[in-house]
């Protein structure tokens, strides 16, 4: 094979000193395309290389003579003649390899700068898409919509729910609608016999739900409509519960099991896309919505539950929504309940919204605020490799220009440009779809649990699509500067001036100055992400230290599954008296008690009740939630007793009924006070309709995002009658070390007093407590790593800038010095210049956050959107980072020879 480098070399020799080796290789490139191209027609080899070589002499030639001659040179390297467009492309993307293999630090900052910008827009593009845009996985889906109802003038945060009277009151003769149904509360069955059998979510629904989504069972059918007062016994498994118990799903249909000690037969498998309402619910149960009942005018029986309906084709949600308003307007009047529930006696309202945004609408502003976010990011990342392009650029003007001289175009100079360029953007995609998968591999670890429609989120051919798209975009903008700087380039000048810019030129350059305008964009950027990750983070250290009104630190909380046939509701206070006894004698534990609702859960249980005239005031309709609870339970969680007394081992059947209330239901109804005063309270199966308030306890903040805390009455179940179930007991247990560590011993402890009791979510308020802010933190990470990256980014850039303004300017910081100036004063020269740079884009990104961070205020807790700290906290880390960035520059200025410096 023909050694065109040394060829040209001596070509080149005889009419240079030194020759370059960059214009050795590029005419060394062009006479093996020109080869090729002559063989290709036919030529011999011998002849070939005569006529190329001849070709490279007269190259030479003309390149030594152009500066004196100063016209574009007559003899022009010839793209190939067999197929020139193709093979220049060729020879373009060779070139182009070459270059980025001979710049090694270059390329894989690009690359690594390109992937990690691809890899977090990817993902939250595939987040976003999955979550926000992908239609459900049902017939005519835009159509579905959620309904619930609330009370004029109502105060309490109740969860979207519908009452019976308002279900049946639409369904007899809708007109915006095709269809209603109805779920209850997801819970938790025990398939099989109890001492074997396994528990599983199960939810009872209507059986108008599988119409209305227009699924059907894959075998089997859907519930069977009976008029008779009891439901039928019968279940639907999901595909995979029915591949778990029966090996498949045509074994399970028609088949018995056992469902919490009675036996149902199933009916129907449903396919395995079939997750409603998600992919944690394995069975469904029938479920009936009880009918209305009537006395004197007003609703007695008073159920809730969760439904959606169907819209007719050309019906919208708000139509649907005035529609059910008016007929619930049509009903009973509600009694006292309506209080205990909503708050109010108010006339009901009905709200409708597409079930899709319904799902995701707690979701759906961050999703679209962190996409942006992320956006920024990436078009920092491309700002910042356009940057690295440009100064390459100018520091190839002399090599531009040579090739230039040799015949080629601006076009052919610029599509050269650009071909670089877009393989950085190829190779930086590839590594970022790369890291998308990974990312997105990763997702149930980032996202939290109940983020909504996350099984929907997948990376399907729309993700990679959008990110093959975004990788070619951003390489043709890494190129488009420097492809602009080309058409402004003058030859003669280039090919005549020396290596560095004549003294006081340098730092004015029109590159210079492009990059210095984008080196201010990326710190505005960064100074704007860096304000909201600084609320986010104040927001979710706000949430974590708010006074809760119990102590989480060292407090073990565990679900007791009580099985039905083993423990019947008359046996179940007894066990859990039992078992109190025996959890407190285990060394190490502090105090135990029980309850059935913990702090942070989305259970509710709400009463009503009339208190007697006081002083001027007239009777009021109190309502409250309610808490069943033991002795001990308050010790346990570390509740606070503000005034009075709380429950003790004395409070029985047998004593006076008493009731502990906390400090918001003392403020309502008895000015803060209320020790000794009478509740009229009484229960529909039996027990005491007189109860004493004994003790007052602070608030108990229900959520973890500060909600007011509402009226709370708590009473104890050794004071209720054997009636009053304790549903699925929650144990609470506070020990004087690491509660985890009493797990195994409370395991044995409960197995040794009956076997068929299992423990459920055993885990810790603290981590209860985390999983609850699981979304602020989420928040608060993404927004502070896009935000850590951004600075990252704008530190390597300014860096950048001031290395090779330092670097242009090395004549000019010479003559400085030989007149006199210090070291100190050459540093603050580069400092002062990077110190300009940052305040600018400091100016700008600040003002932008500051008019920008309106939209965070649904999302903040215990800071306000435009928080003094967080405005002071950003300017000082990004100064602090610039200046860090601009250190080394600046020291290499103080650190050039004057002499070395002029001489060139």
């Amino acid at each position: 094979m023909m050694d065109w480098n040394s060829e040209v070399r001596a070509a080149l020799g005889r009419h240079q000193a030194e020759p370059d080796e960059q214009v050795v290789l590029e005419l060394a490139q062009h006479a093996a395309a020109a080869f090729e191209a002559e063989r290709a027609d036919g030529r011999s080899p011998e002849e070939a290389v005569e006529r190329i070589r001849a070709q490279v002499e007269i190259w030479c030639r003309n390149l030594a003579d152009y500066p004196r001659r100063r016209t574009r040179a007559a003899a022009v390297p010839p793209p190939p003649m067999s197929s020139s467009w193709l093979t220049g492309w060729a020879h373009d993307v060779r070139y182009g390899l070459r270059l980025l293999r001979r710049h090694r630090a270059f390329t894989v900052a690009a690359i690594v700068t390109t992937a990690l910008g691809i890899g977090a827009v990817g993902t939250l593009f595939s987040v976003a898409y999955g979550v926000l845009l992908r239609p459900l996985p049902w017939h005519d889906s835009d159509r579905l919509i959620r309904v619930w109802e609330s009370r004029d003038g109502g105060t309490r945060l109740m969860p979207r729910i519908v009452t019976n009277r308002t279900y049946h009151a639409w369904t007899e003769r809708p007109d915006t609608i095709t269809g209603l149904a109805a779920w209850s509360a997801v819970r938790s069955v025990t398939l099989g016999a109890d001492a074997e059998g396994t528990r599983v979510p199960a939810m009872p629904v209507t059986s108008s739900l599988f119409g209305l989504l227009a699924v059907r069972p894959i075998v089997g059918s859907v519930f069977s409509e009976t008029a008779g007062a009891e439901l039928p016994r019968e279940i639907i498994l999901s595909h995979a519960l029915a591949l778990e118990r029966f090996g498949g799903a045509r074994d399970a249909a028609g088949r018995s099991v056992m469902v919490d000690g009675i036996s149902r037969v199933v009916v129907g498998v449903m396919p395995a896309s079939f997750r409603f309402p998600n992919p944690e619910v394995r069975a469904w149960l029938p479920y009936r919505v009880p009918a209305v009942q009537a006395r004197d005018g007003t609703t007695t029986g008073l159920s809730m539950f969760s439904a959606m309906a169907r819209l007719r084709p050309g019906a919208s949600a708000e139509q649907a929504a005035a529609e059910a308003t008016s007929r619930a307007g049509s009903a009973p009047r509600p009694g006292m309940v309506d209080i205990a529930i909503f708050g109010t006696k108010g006339d009901a309202v009905i709200h409708a919204m597409p079930y899709a945004d319904f799902l995701t609408q707690e979701v759906r502003e961050p999703v679209i605020a962190f996409l942006a976010a992320v956006g920024l990011l990436f078009l920092t990342a491309v700002a910042s490799i356009s940057s690295m392009q440009l100064a390459r650029s100018a520091a190839r003007r002399r090599e531009i220009a040579l090739r230039a001289a040799l015949g080629a175009g601006t076009g052919r100079l610029a599509r050269q440009l650009l071909v670089e360029s877009a393989l950085l953007g190829l190779a930086g995609g590839v590594a970022g779809v790369a890291l998308t998968a990974a990312l997105h591999a990763s997702l149930p670890w980032l996202l939290p649990a109940d983020f909504p429609r996350l099984a929907d989120v997948s990376l399907d051919w729309r993700v990679m699509l959008f990110s093959g798209v975004v990788s070619l975009l951003a390489g043709l903008a890494f190129g488009l500067l420097p492809a602009w700087q080309v058409r402004r380039l003058s030859l003669v000048e280039v090919l005549t001036e020396d290596s560095l810019a004549p003294v006081g030129l340098a730092g004015r350059s029109k590159v210079g100055r492009m990059r210095a305008l984008i080196m201010a964009g990326q710190v505005a950027v960064a100074s704007f992400l860096l304000v909201g990750a600084a609320l986010l983070g104040r927001t979710f250290v706000a949430l974590w230290n708010t006074d809760r009104g119990y102590e989480p630190a060292n407090v073990m909380t565990v679900r007791l599954l009580l099985p039905n046939r083993l423990f019947k509701p008359d046996v179940r206070s007894g066990f859990v008296r039992d078992l109190l006894d025996r959890v407190t004698a285990i060394p190490g534990v502090r105090s135990a008690g029980f309850t059935t609702i913990l702090p942070l859960g989305t259970a509710e249980s709400a009463m009503s009740f009339k208190l007697p005239a006081r002083g001027q005031r007239g009777p009021i309709d109190a309502q409250a939630a309610l808490r069943n609870v033991s002795p001990g339970y308050f010790e346990a969680l570390g509740i606070r007793t503000a005034a009075g007394r709380t429950f003790t081992a004395d409070d029985t059947v047998s004593s006076p009924p008493v009731v502990v209330v906390n400090r918001a239901f003392a403020r309502a109804y008895f000015d803060g006070g209320g020790i000794g005063e009478p509740l009229p309270i009484s229960f529909e199966d039996s027990g005491p309709s007189q109860w004493t308030i004994a003790g007052v306890i602070e608030d108990v903040q229900p959520r973890a995002r500060g909600e007011a805390a509402q009226p709370e009455i708590y009473m104890s179940y050794r004071q209720l009658s054997e009636g009053v179930r304790f549903e699925e007991p929650i144990l609470v247990l506070r020990s004087d070390h690491d509660p985890e560590a009493l797990v195994s011993r409370l395991r044995q402890t409960v197995g040794a007093l009956h076997s068929g009791v299992l423990l459920d979510s055993i885990m810790s308020m603290e981590a209860r407590l985390m999983t609850s802010l699981a979304r602020p933190r989420l928040y608060a990470v993404l927004l502070g790593g896009f935000a850590g990256l951004a600075l990252l980014i704008a530190g390597v850039g300014l860096y950048g800038v001031l290395a090779y303004g330092v670097a242009q300017r090395r004549r000019e910081i010479g003559v400085r010095a030989a007149l006199g100036a210090t070291p100190a004063a050459l540093v603050g020269l580069v400092l002062r210049q990077g110190a300009a740079i940052t305040i600018a884009g400091l100016a700008v990104g600040l003002a932008g956050a500051y008019i920008a961070v309106g939209w965070l205020g649904g999302f903040l807790f215990g800071v306000t959107p435009r928080d003094p700290m967080s405005f002071v906290i950003v300017p000082i880390v990004l100064l602090a980072v610039a200046t860090l960035a601009a250190f080394v520059p600046a020291r290499r200025a103080a650190t050039i020879d004057p002499l070395r410096a002029m001489r060139g």
